[in-house]
């Protein structure tokens, strides 16, 4: 019984350490120079700190990367791209999970490892339209958004 708990914990240590190399080993991701009729203005601000005015945000405070980044077109649009490590309790799926629904002129999404927030005083439409052409741009598979 005591050689099984060993095992266990020895394979649990093992998967742990191959997913921190597996991370470590993925790189970190820009956004998208481009959004269907937007692109990215000037170069976007990136690092692992929380701005002040994101903190209150739930689900990403085990964040990889967080990116804000301003694209210009139509109407003017904010991103703020989250890269988040896929451990438990830190996925894109979670943080969209507790990003609350229905806020004028924002939209949550989120693909893969990343969770974004598109911010305009565009109409619903056209932020969608942005977040769809936004999410072309970025790995994975496009799943929820709010």
């Amino acid at each position: 019984m005591r050689t099984r708990a060993l095992h266990i914990g020895l394979l649990t240590a093992l998967l742990a350490a191959g997913s921190e190399i597996w991370l470590r080993a993925t790189p970190t991701r820009d956004p998208p120079r481009a959004a269907g009729d937007w692109t990215l203005s000037g170069v976007p601000d990136c690092g692992k700190h929380l701005p002040s005015d994101r903190r209150q945000w739930r689900g990403i405070s085990g964040a990889r990367r967080i990116c804000r980044a301003r694209y210009q077109g139509p109407v003017p649009i904010q991103l703020t791209l989250v890269e988040l490590p896929g451990t438990p309790g830190a996925t894109a799926f979670d943080a969209w999970q507790k990003w609350p629904p229905s806020q004028p002129g924002k939209i949550g999404f989120y693909k893969g490892r990343f969770f974004g927030v598109v911010e305009s005083a565009a109409d619903r439409e056209t932020l969608l339209r942005f977040t769809n052409a936004l999410e072309e741009g970025l790995p994975g598979r496009g799943e929820g958004r709010w």
